[in-house]
């Protein structure tokens, strides 16, 4: 049986927390140790045991049943926690809800929540957060370290690069290249290309630096 160890304890994490819920309700065979965090010194979240900071995942990592979920929401944060433990088993997160297309592929430590769409021959990178109800088109290509937030949507043939964030409710037009580390702001409609490191609002969307 897989056993998951939850990386974080915010509020991302508790969203993860009812995704692998569900999954266990819905007839998977796993169980949740606990989870870890570098700033919580509370005893425990929703009754599992928070079982101390990011250095114990090399108390665990040998142990073959257990996998990891990096579930922290900022995309540095999941970066940088990656970095530091690069060869841990990372679990790709799915909600049974979620509707997956043909041909699509997901990078290791994934995390779908409840509701999204992710349609035919789209690729999603490695520590990439699809959040509540987003829709990921067909023929779409999504960096590692990605958050396509809640009710965010991309039309297809769609390139977003790693590190960058799709706000709340921002839609995405038909075949538009976004950089690395791009802001997107909530509700903005990106209708042309956006080059690395901006940050873009609006509709339609537009680059304030």
């Amino acid at each position: 049986m897989k056993r998951i160890i939850i990386i974080g304890t915010g509020g991302n994490a508790r969203v993860v927390l009812d995704a692998l819920l569900c999954r266990i309700r819905s007839g998977e065979e796993l169980s949740i140790i606990g989870f870890l965090d570098d700033n919580d010194d509370r005893k425990s979240l929703r009754t599992y045991p928070i079982l101390g900071t990011l250095q114990r995942i090399n108390d665990f990592r040998t142990t073959k049943e257990i996998r990891f979920v990096n579930a922290a929401g900022n995309n540095l944060a999941r970066k940088r926690i990656f970095e530091s433990y690069p060869d841990v088993d990372y679990d790709t997160v799915v909600h049974p809800s979620v509707q997956i297309g043909t041909g699509v592929v997901m990078g290791a430590g994934s995390i779908v929540m409840a509701g999204a769409i992710i349609n035919a021959d789209s690729f999603i990178g490695k520590q990439t957060l699809i959040n509540t109800g987003a829709i990921v088109e067909h023929d779409n290509r999504i960096g590692d370290f990605v958050h396509v937030a809640s009710g965010a949507a991309t039309a297809g043939n769609v390139r977003i690069g790693s590190g960058s964030m799709l706000g709340t409710g921002a839609k995405v037009i038909q075949g538009i290249s976004i950089g690395s580390n791009v802001m997107i702001g909530a509700g903005a409609v990106v209708i042309s290309d956006l080059p690395d490191g901006c940050t873009a609002v609006g509709v339609p969307a537009r680059v304030i630096r």
